[in-house]
């Protein structure tokens, strides 16, 4: 059996987002193996297509040394991934970032008009292995995991972090009261450096990763900023409303149709950084100016 290194170090979401390309190389009959950064290791402890390399900066050439892959996948594409190239003696595929494209959906706004998704460029990188239909993220949660989450209500999870402001909703608070007054169960999602003032019941800093995907699959939909919880819903299955701020769905991150909807207030400003990063020179973000009933309706609307 032919081993198969993918290579996605960080961060979290686009390390999910490789899974769209693993399960399908699997079911081909490779051997599969990823190497990420330890914290991220522990999404894929349920998943049973890949063998995960958890590693460091200190040791993953000799990780990747050690495991002689027939063939490596980058989906990384950077100074570590250029040097295991001249290490490893392996066939070689890696994808093509569209770094120009999506630099000038930033700097030339007409460009944002010119939506790819980044799991079609890993299919892409791959296809002459594996040719890969509609290529989604996938990850597997165990039965008696999910039995935690188990509610007698339906769910709505809200993903109220992001790692920058830009990709902050404001308004989380008056979205979850309308879902609570509609008779729904809200839970918070986030990491230990997420703060929030929206009503739930909060699971911010308490989850691991594995069960904060548990959750996520336990629930009817999420709602989330431009962050790994859009990625999470989308590798369980679960509707998702992404909403997206200083970053736009030009960059290839947004959910596909079949996955979700996405939305994005139209201003001649944005996208303004590519990651999200830096201050908003109006100083209030008035890309984040949603009502919280519009994304109210669009949920109802996808819940049926």
């Amino acid at each position: 059996m032919a081993k198969v290194l993918v290579l996605r170090f960080s961060s979290l979401g686009d390390v999910i987002l490789t899974s769209s390309i693993l399960k399908p190389l699997h079911d081909a009959g490779f051997g599969v193996y990823l190497m990420t950064y330890k914290g991220f290791a522990s999404i894929f402890e349920d998943s049973s297509f890949v063998n995960v390399l958890s590693v460091d900066k200190s040791n993953m050439f000799d990780v990747a040394k050690s495991l002689t892959p027939d063939i490596v996948i980058d989906l990384h594409k950077n100074i570590k991934t250029f040097i295991l190239k001249n290490i490893l003696k392996a066939k070689w595929f890696s994808y093509d970032k569209k770094s120009i494209q999506r630099r000038f959906c930033v700097w030339f706004k007409a460009f944002k008009n010119n939506i790819f998704y980044i799991t079609d460029e890993y299919a892409n990188a791959v296809k002459p292995i594996v040719d890969i239909k509609n290529p989604k993220p996938y990850l597997e949660v165990k039965d008696e995991r999910l039995e935690r989450f188990v509610s007698s209500k339906p769910v709505i999870s809200l993903g109220v972090g992001a790692r920058y402001h830009k990709k902050k909703y404001k308004y989380f608070k008056e979205l979850s009261e309308l879902f609570l007054n509609s008779g729904f169960e809200v839970r918070l999602l986030g990491d230990k450096n997420d703060d929030t003032d929206a009503k739930g019941v909060s699971y911010i800093g308490k989850l691991s990763l594995i069960d904060t995907l548990a959750c996520i699959k336990s629930s009817k939909l999420v709602i989330a900023n431009d962050s790994s919880i859009t990625h999470m819903a989308r590798a369980v299955g679960v509707k998702v409303i992404t909403i997206f701020g200083g970053t736009h769905p030009c960059f290839g991150f947004a959910p596909k149709p079949d996955e979700g909807i996405t939305i994005s207030k139209d201003m001649p400003c944005k996208p303004c950084d590519l990651h999200g990063k830096g201050v908003c020179k109006y100083g209030d973000y008035p890309c984040f100016e949603i009502e919280p009933k519009l994304i109210f309706d669009k949920a109802m609307m996808l819940l049926g």
